[in-house]
């Protein structure tokens, strides 16, 4: 292992803030060894400073400019969560000449236009695996198919609604389920973005503008709500050897893109049917590549940890 420490700096101290600093603090052998060279936690910039937290010996500021200010600082992890003050603090970020990884789906979505500008004029990174199915690498997966035209990609881009719909599979009611959501740390404690489709758009929106290679906006993305879903669909759905998800799909036809986000009946043995719990499912259709899928844990704490790591780690053996 060669070249001094490279510092990283938070903004965001939450579930999954947390979950980055305790990787740093249990395991910072194994990201040095990774990144090739040493890496180092230097701050974290949070709301409330008295908040008790779980997340090793990170220093902890209430002015999240004091972190883009560091000059120690070299990658700013973004873990606030919508468009402002997140919005402002990132580009602020590519403005001090600093890396970004983030996990705001909507921030990346919403603003993807402007956010790949101003990293291209800083001559430094954007990162967002963690921003599309947590700990499932579908943002890397898709990085490396520009060349192929794509068709169809449906999948389970959303955890929480894939847990209510097992759930109540088992007899529950869409309140019990996502009571249970809830209490399991799946959903927030407004779980509207999850339930209404605005994080599965948000996602598919991320993706579709990936496959694209030009900006998809979340507003083009039809979204229809869990909320009314009942347990008489479940059982209807049971009876045609089919199971209710709450799914993601885009089409594209020869004239545009037609994106929507919703609860459908899938195949009870398909890959989608058979997903339990917070599993996401991606399969993406193309002409080179006729099917690839992913498939693993898409919410939580630890799995959205993972992909923020694996980012600052990719950024951390460019920069060495």
């Amino acid at each position: 292992m060669s070249g001094k420490p490279l510092g990283v700096g938070l903004l965001g101290l939450g579930t999954v803030g947390s979950a980055v600093g305790r990787a740093f603090a249990d395991r910072s052998r194994r990201i040095d060894a990774a990144a090739g060279r040493p890496l180092r936690l230097v701050a974290a910039a949070v709301r409330d400073a008295n908040r008790p937290r779980d997340a090793g010996e990170v220093p902890i500021t209430t002015d999240p400019h004091a972190v883009l200010d560091d000059p120690e600082i070299a990658i700013v992890v973004e873990v606030i969560g919508g468009t402002e003050p997140a919005g402002e603090l990132e580009l602020g970020a590519f403005d001090r000449g600093k890396h970004v990884v983030t996990a705001n789906k909507e921030l990346v979505a919403k603003e993807w236009n402007a956010l790949h500008e101003a990293a291209r004029m800083a001559k430094r990174e954007l990162r967002f695996e963690a921003a599309v199915a947590a700990a499932v690498p579908v943002i890397a997966g898709m990085r490396g198919l520009g060349a192929v035209r794509p068709r169809v990609l449906r999948g389970l881009l959303n955890g929480t609604t894939t847990y209510i719909c097992s759930r109540m599979e088992a007899g529950k009611s869409f309140d019990e389920a996502l009571a249970e959501a809830m209490a399991a740390g799946y959903a927030e404690a407004d779980p509207t973005n999850d339930v209404d489709g605005h994080d599965a758009a948000y996602k598919l929106a991320i993706l579709i503008s990936l496959l694209e290679g030009r900006h998809f906006h979340p507003d083009n993305v039809r979204r229809a709500s869990l909320r009314g879903v009942a347990a008489g669909d479940m059982t209807g759905a049971a009876a045609r050897g089919a199971r209710v998800r709450y799914l993601a799909v885009a089409d594209w036809g020869e004239k545009a893109t037609k994106a929507r986000v919703g609860p459908e009946e899938v195949a009870a043995d398909s890959l989608e049917g058979q997903a339990t719990g917070p599993t996401n499912v991606i399969t993406l259709e193309s002409d080179l590549v006729p099917r690839l899928v992913w498939s693993g844990p898409g919410a939580g704490g630890d799995a959205t940890a993972s992909a923020i790591l694996g980012d600052v780690i990719q950024i951390a053996r460019r920069s060495a």
